[in-house]
């Protein structure tokens, strides 16, 4: 009779790396990079939405936060 897996509890180490490797392949390659470039596409009923869950966010974080507005991108 076969043995069953081996359980890693709340994870799989080797689903992760499967994952991960996929993950870094594809932001490597020419569509990935295309990708990257092109940003998240945000609808117009979305953007409100999020800003209102980052400002949830921040107001609920243990730093101040403020000072990261320079360090966005400008899109």
């Amino acid at each position: 009779m076969e043995r069953s897996p081996v359980n890693h509890g709340e994870g799989n180490p080797e689903a992760a790396e499967e994952f991960n490797e996929a993950e870094r392949d594809f932001v490597a390659s020419e569509r990935g990079r295309k990708k990257i470039q092109e940003g998240p596409q945000v609808g117009a009923g979305e953007e409100a939405s999020l800003t209102e869950a980052e400002q949830r966010g921040k107001s609920r974080a243990k730093n101040d936060d403020s000072d990261t507005e320079a360090m966005k991108p400008n899109r």
